[in-house]
C-alpha cells in the first residue's frame, strides 16, 4: 500500500512533497515531545527541593504548600489565556519564549532567600509553564490528519513521563550538592534545550519543505 493510500493528507502531493511532508511531520512530533519534556526540568524541581528549603532555610510547610497551590492556579489560568494567544502566535517562538522565561524564573528562585521572593518567582514560573501545551497541540493538529491525531497525541503525551523521569534522575545528583544549584542547573539545561528547539521545530510549513498552505495542511486552514 502506498504512502498516499495510508495517509489522506498526501492526496494531491508529488512524491517529493510526500517525502518532505513526512520528514517535517516526524520532526514536528519529535521536537514537540522534546520541547514539552524540558518544561518538567523547571516545573518538578520545587517538590524535590522542598525538604531542603524546609530544613536549611526554615521555610514552613504551609508556605511551601501555598507556593504549590498558587502555582497550580496560575498554571491553569495560563493554559487558558495562552491557548487563545497561542493560536495567534508563531508556535516555535511561543514555545521557546515560555521555556526561556521559566528558566529565568528558576534561576532567580535559586538565588533568592526571602519567602516573598521565592513565592513570586515560583508563581511567575507557573504562568510561563502554561505556554508549553498550546504551541505543541497547535502544531500537531496542523501537521497530522484527524484520522491519526488521537494516536499521535498519545505518543506526544509520553513527553510528560519522559520529562518528569529525566528531571528526577538529574535532580538526584544535583540537589545533593546544593538545593540552589538544582534550580541553576535546571535553568542551564533548559537553555541548552531552547537552543535546539529554536532551530529544529517548525513554526508552520517551512519554505525548505517545499510545502505551502496549498498543500495538505490546507484541510485545517493557514495560521496568521
Amino acid at each position: 500500500m502506498s504512502a498516499k493510500q495510508l495517509n489522506p493528507a498526501y492526496d494531491g502531493m508529488t512524491d517529493q512533497q510526500v517525502k518532505r511532508f513526512k520528514y517535517w511531520e516526524f520532526r514536528t512530533m519529535a521536537m514537540c515531545i522534546f520541547g514539552y519534556a524540558l518544561f518538567y526540568f523547571v516545573r518538578k524541581n520545587l517538590s524535590i527541593a522542598m525538604p531542603y528549603l524546609n530544613e536549611e532555610m526554615g521555610i514552613s510547610k504551609s508556605d511551601l504548600g501555598l507556593f504549590l497551590t498558587l502555582h497550580g492556579l496560575i498554571y491553569g489560568l495560563s493554559k487558558f489565556f495562552n491557548g487563545i494567544w497561542g493560536d495567534r502566535s508563531n508556535a516555535r517562538y511561543f514555545l521557546v519564549t515560555g521555556l526561556v522565561f521559566c528558566g529565568i524564573c528558576n534561576l532567580l528562585f535559586g538565588f533568592s532567600s526571602s519567602v516573598l521572593a521565592l513565592g513570586i518567582f515560583w508563581v511567575l514560573n507557573g504562568w510561563f509553564q502554561g505556554m508549553g501545551v498550546p504551541p505543541c497541540t497547535r502544531l500537531m493538529t496542523h501537521w497530522i490528519v484527524p484520522e491519526r491525531l488521537a494516536t499521535k497525541m498519545s505518543v506526544w503525551n509520553t513527553s510528560h513521563s519522559i520529562g518528569a523521569g529525566l528531571a528526577i534522575i538529574f535532580c538526584g545528583y544535583v540537589v545533593s550538592l546544593n538545593w540552589g544549584a538544582w534550580f541553576d542547573a535546571s535553568s542551564r539545561s533548559t537553555g541548552a534545550g531552547v537552543s535546539c528547539s529554536r532551530r529544529r521545530s517548525p513554526s508552520w510549513a517551512p519554505p525548505s519543505s517545499g510545502l505551502s498552505c496549498a498543500t495538505p495542511p490546507r484541510r485545517w486552514g493557514c495560521p496568521n
